[in-house]
């Protein structure tokens, strides 16, 4: 077994990396290119998602190759296929990783993503203090929503998705989301 060398948050942003990369930990993960239809629906919930936020200035919607420091006290930088984070917890943008976790994360299913992975991916942004998860899946066109507390909501075609408490007053069909 080779021991790899675990990296700081710092060091992972300075790296010269191609590609996309995710810092779990301390190790470098590489990760594959979205597919074009996760792309294409990570790309919708970013523009609904931005629909609401932008003209209220509620804060901030973020687009899939954007990282956030997950934790302060381990070095791991993830980056969800779309996500919103409340202005009162970041004020401006930076010109590094965002610093904070996001207030709500979606995460696409591609072809080639394993279900284990995935679900680890939503415990992991739970336990960073993501408010809400979304796992979409564009196979089945149904997104699970998952909240610190309580169990995971399954939602399909015929439902809407909205943004309780997390963003109040987004809604969304969830077959527009697919269409």
């Amino acid at each position: 077994m080779v021991a790899t060398r675990l990296v700081t948050v710092d060091e992972f942003a300075a790296a010269p990396l191609n590609g996309l990369w995710e810092l779990v930990d301390g190790e470098m993960i590489e990760l594959s290119p979205n597919a074009g239809r996760s792309g294409w629906i990570g790309g919708q919930l970013v523009a609904f998602l931005n629909e609401h936020v932008r003209p209220g200035g509620l804060g901030w919607v973020f687009p899939a190759d954007t990282g956030f420091v997950l934790f302060d006290d381990r070095a791991t930088v993830r980056s969800p296929d779309a996500a919103f984070v409340r202005r009162d917890r970041l004020p401006e943008l930076t010109d590094t990783f965002v610093p904070v976790a996001p207030d709500l994360a979606a995460e696409v299913l591609s072809p080639s993503d394993r279900m284990a992975d995935a679900l680890a991916k939503v415990a992991m942004y739970l336990d960073a203090g993501v408010r809400m998860v979304l796992l979409v899946d564009p196979d089945t066109h149904t997104i699970t929503v998952f909240r610190p507390v309580g169990p995971p909501t399954k939602l399909g075609i015929g439902d809407t998705l909205d943004g309780g408490d997390v963003l109040p007053g987004f809604s969304v069909a969830v077959a527009e989301i697919f269409a």
